[in-house]
Formats: structure tokens, sequence, C-alpha cells
């Protein structure tokens, strides 16, 4: 009887603890939505802002139409773009070519990284002149690369991955030469084989430097991929702008330079969300 009693005596005690913890929840996620929504509204501050000017500059007639389309004229081309189907097609041969330059460029400057980070003899033989190659701007390169691959798209493909090599080769290079003595002496300590130190040390070592050098090389190799594009290209989002400006078309212009600044602003959204992703999976591996 006495047992019941306490038992009918608890009950409401557990209900309500689990009932708080459900509530504390709620409130977390609640105030994580709201924080959410006031960095969006006020991000939103600065693009309301000059779209208010630049339809006043158009209502007031500061410039010719000609040097600065409507909004609303900008919006139908960039919808008529979208419908007719150029739009998708132009941004998929652009997203091509970044891929693969990408999946080069950042392959092989992470091996190089880790290889010269990994052997000093590698790095006081190589690591100068890798260096020195690769801190020349890609543009630079161009007119050597144009003699050397002709105008099709290996040489969109070779400049992006010249251009993405460098940041995926300095952070992984840095993150091995500055990674703390203790690492090492557990490994030595466990005697683990060189597999899993690579998988349980050194992944988890390098993956943030990873991510903030894949950042980066996004950032620029979208940006090369653009210029390319508008010298040397029959296909693509820059050879889109490019043929807006040859026929005079500053709608097509101003349309191609918002749907160029969403994509970089969506991958750079993204690539830095899996930034702080695997800065907490490493921390919870190294732990």
């Amino acid at each position: 009887m006495t047992i019941f009693a306490e038992a009918g005596r608890r009950r409401p005690s557990s209900s309500f603890q689990f009932s708080g913890r459900d509530g504390f929840a709620a409130v977390g996620a609640i105030y994580r939505r709201s924080r959410w929504l006031g960095a969006v509204a006020v991000g939103l501050v600065v693009p309301i802002a000059i779209l208010a000017l630049w339809s006043l500059a158009v209502r007031l007639e500061l410039l010719a139409p000609q040097i600065l389309p409507a909004p609303s004229l900008v919006w139908t081309t960039l919808s008529e773009f979208l419908i007719s189907g150029d739009l998708p097609y132009e941004l998929g041969v652009s997203m091509l070519r970044l891929a693969a330059g990408i999946a080069i460029g950042a392959g092989l400057g992470l091996a190089t990284g880790v290889a010269l980070g990994l052997s000093h003899q590698a790095d006081d033989y190589l690591g100068a002149s890798v260096r020195a190659v690769f801190l020349v701007p890609s543009l630079g390169w161009l007119p050597f690369f144009m003699l050397m691959f002709g105008i099709d798209e290996t040489l969109k493909v070779v400049l992006i991955a010249k251009t993405c090599f460098l940041p995926l080769m300095v952070g992984p290079y840095h993150a091995i030469r500055t990674m703390p003595s203790k690492y090492d002496d557990i490994a030595r300590c466990l005697e683990l084989k060189r597999t899993d130190y690579l998988r349980k040390i050194l992944l988890p070592a390098l993956l943030p430097s990873i991510a903030t050098g894949l950042r980066q090389a996004v950032s620029k190799g979208w940006k090369v991929l653009i210029l390319v594009e508008m010298i040397s290209s029959a296909a693509g989002i820059g050879y889109l702008m490019m043929w807006g400006r040859k026929s005079f078309q500053l709608d097509v212009v101003f349309a191609t330079i918002l749907v160029i600044g969403l994509v970089g602003l969506l991958f750079d959204r993204g690539i830095l969300w899996f930034e702080r992703r695997t800065a907490q999976w490493s921390l919870h591996a190294a732990a």
C-alpha cells in the first residue's frame, strides 16, 4: 500500500520534469529561430536600400535606360531566361567546369600539403618552388595556358584547378606543422598503424583547415571561372553576361550579376555550415 502511494506521489514529479525539459527545448528552438530571422532581416536592409535607390534613380531618369535598366525589366528578363531554360543551361555549364576544376585542384593541393607537412625533406626540395609557381595570379598564367591548352574546356578547368590548389595546400600544411606533439606521443604509446594514425588523429586535426581552404578555393575558383568565361567562352554564365554587354542589353548584364552573386552567396553559406560542422566533429574525435 505504501509503495503504491509513493509511486503515485512520484509520478507527477517525473512527469513535471519531463514537460519542463520539453519546455526548455521549445524555448531554445524559438530563441534560435528568432535569432536566425533577425539576422536575415538585418542582412536584407542593405539590398532593400539599394533596390529603393535604384528604383528612385530610374524614376528620376538620372541615367539613360540603356545604362541603368529598371528593376522590373531586370526581373522580367531573369524570369524569361528561367522559363526558356537558357539560364539553367548556362549555369549548369559553369557548375560542371567549377566542379571539375575544384576536384582536380583541391585534390592535388591537399595531397601536396599533406606530403610537404609530413616530410621535411620534401618541403626543403619542393616547398619554395611550389609556392612561387602558384602564388602567381591565375590571370597571369592565362596567355601561356591559352597557347598550351587552347580556348576550349581544358583552359577553364586548368585555371580553376590552379586557383584552388594553393588554399587546399597551405591550410593542411600548417595544420600538420602546428599540430600538438602530444598527438604523436599518443599514437606511439598506442602503437597505432599508419592507417589508424591517418584516420583517427591526422584527419580530425586537418578537417577544420580543409574546410577553410575549401571555402577560399570555391570563392576564388568561382570568380576566376566568371572572368575566363567572359574572356574566352561560348557558354556559361560569364559568357551570358558578356553577350548582354556586347548586344547592349544591360538588363541581361544585371540579371546575370544577380545570379552570380546569389550562387556565390549560397556556396559561401553552405561551406561555412560545413566548416562549423567539421570543427565540431574534429573536437569530438580528438576528445
